[in-house]
Order: structure tokens, then sequence, then C-alpha cells
């Protein structure tokens, strides 16, 4: 089995290239030119096509001959004047791959496309658990890309049966990176860069109460309370849960033309997370009831475990133990 992996340097795309080699496949990246991870790829034996999704001679050569395609390569990007890239990587770039799929006629087991939970957004839900049949709408240019991609995924399957399954991620968690304010996972769990959250979020409400606060060294905790004392919820996924996710999907005929949540076990409060944290890494941590809406984001997963058999296990805990052994 030849599986083609776009984003294969990046943290998802690491586990993901190792899980398919485990599993037998050989595997194929197109990586851009310049990527700090591209030697790290050539010496783990994948074959590496250097190149852009948005350059379709590179893009034609990478799909040639693959069975699966996994397609984790995207911009991440939210500050303003980003749109443009994010449209030529996120959108235009998906649509290449397609396109070459189709022209050159390859015939696929499977086409799989990551998507996010900032198509709904999470942080915007209409209700809770958010389910895969909420509705779509993105407040981010990057959440919209994500939305589109999903549009062409789709009319490529009803159009030219093009196996294509997706997958909605949750936010994506390493263990190690909950222990830094900078992780993606810990950016939502110190002080500092929730402040900055609140800020892009335009909430001036709650960076007043953050700034109010005595909160101490920059590797303070912020544990979030709602007006009435209740505190912040979350949900993210770990990578390891992830890629097994997107190795059932990979796998399962059922998943084809379907889209899954893939998020962790359950989630979490932030009294939970942060008392953890507190106890195994001695950080201090602050108590701030914050104005406003309150962060309360969970997602349901029972399409992916009743049609998948999807058993994420990283729950909060287990992450933080994890990131102990680090």
């Amino acid at each position: 089995m030849k599986t083609l992996i776009t984003g294969a340097s990046g943290r998802v795309g690491r586990q993901m290239v190792a899980s398919r080699q485990a599993l037998g496949d050989s595997v194929r990246a197109l990586v851009l030119p310049g990527d700090p991870g591209l030697e790290g790829l050539k010496d783990a034996g994948v074959e590496v096509i250097v190149g852009s999704l948005t350059d379709k001679e590179a893009v034609e050569q990478a799909v040639a001959g693959v069975d699966i395609i996994v397609h984790l390569a995207a911009a991440m990007l939210w500050e303003q004047g980003a749109d443009r890239e994010l449209f030529q990587q996120n959108i235009a770039g998906t649509f290449n791959l397609f396109d070459a799929v189709v022209s050159q006629k390859v015939k696929l087991q499977r086409f799989f496309i990551a998507s996010s939970d900032e198509v709904y957004p999470s942080l915007k839900a209409l209700y809770s658990p958010i389910d895969e049949r909420h509705p779509q709408q993105p407040y981010s240019f990057y959440g919209l890309t994500k939305e589109i991609d999903e549009r062409l995924a789709l009319y490529y399957h009803r159009s030219h049966g093009v196996p294509v399954t997706i997958a909605r991620f949750a936010l994506i968690a390493r263990s190690e990176e909950i222990r830094r304010p900078s992780g993606w996972s810990g950016r939502f769990l110190f002080v500092e860069p929730m402040r900055n959250l609140f800020t892009a979020l335009g909430r001036p409400d709650a960076v007043a109460a953050l700034d109010a606060a005595k909160t101490g060294p920059e590797d303070t905790l912020l544990l979030a309370l709602d007006e009435d004392g209740i505190p912040y919820e979350f949900h993210f996924c770990d990578v390891i849960d992830l890629v097994g996710g997107i190795n059932l999907m990979l796998s399962d005929v059922s998943a084809v033309g379907e889209i899954f949540n893939l998020s962790g076990p359950s989630p979490f409060s932030y009294k939970v997370a942060v008392e953890a944290l507190h106890k195994t890494f001695g950080f201090p941590y602050v108590e701030v009831r914050i104005p406003g809406p309150a962060i309360r984001a969970s997602h349901e997963i029972a399409k992916a475990k009743s049609i998948l058999g999807y058993k994420p296990v990283y729950d909060i805990q287990k992450i933080i133990e994890e990131a102990a052994k680090a």
C-alpha cells in the first residue's frame, strides 16, 4: 500500500508517517522547500517530493500511483492580512489534489481530509456537546477554508466517486505541550495566552478581569470561572488518539462519504486540569471569575465510536501523566 501524506513534517504528520509505516505502507510526502523536517523524513525512509500544494506539477507527481491520500497540510493563520495565503494554501491546494486525482484517474482506496472544529466554531457553539449536525458558522477565515475543503471533498465524492472521508479535529494536543504557555494545549490554561485569546475575541471585560488579578510569573495557570463561579470546560485530542481515529477512517469502508468529530475521551473542567498541573509541576495558579460568556468546549464523538469503533484513551489526567514523563 502506498500512502501520500501532506503535512508529513507536522505534529500529526510525523505520528501519521510512523503509524502507516508500522502498518506496512510505503509512505510518500509532499514537503515544502526548506522544510526543517525534510531530512528527517528522508532518514525515516519516506519518499519525499519537494513542492507546494499550489504547484500543479508537484501535486500531480505526488498523487501518481498512490492508494491512500492523507491530507493534513494547511496554513494555520489568524492574523489580519492572511486571508489570501489561507485561500491559496488551504482551498486552492486542496482543489489541486482532487483535480490531480481525477485528471490522472488515480484509483484510491481512501482520500482523508483533515477539517477542524473551527467550522462550528467550538468557542461560539450554539449547543453542547457539539455533534456533526451542528451548523457551520466559522468566525475565522481559517475556519471558512476548512468548511470549503469539506464541500470540495463531498462534491468530488458525489461527482467523481472519490472515496473521501472527513474528520473535524478538536484542538490537537501533544502531552508535553500542556506544560508550556506557548503549547497548543497550554495556551488555553495559562494566564497570558488566555489574555491574548480574549483580546482577539474582542472581550475587553475578560481582559480587564485578568489584568486585575495578581497573576505572578509567566507560567501562572488560570483557573477560569464564569460569573457564577462555575469552572470553564475544554475538550481536546491527543495526537496518538487522533492518528488512531484517522487509521480507522482509512480502513473502514463505512467511513466513505462521512464526516466525524475526532476528540478526546471527554471534556475536562479547568479546576481538574489546573489543580493537577499545579500538583504535578508546581505551577502557580490564579482563580478568576470572568464576565461574559464562558468557554464550554465539548465535542460529541458518539458517531466515531459507533461506526468506527473509535476509543480514545488520553483524557486530561493521562495527558498530564505523560507530560510528567517527558
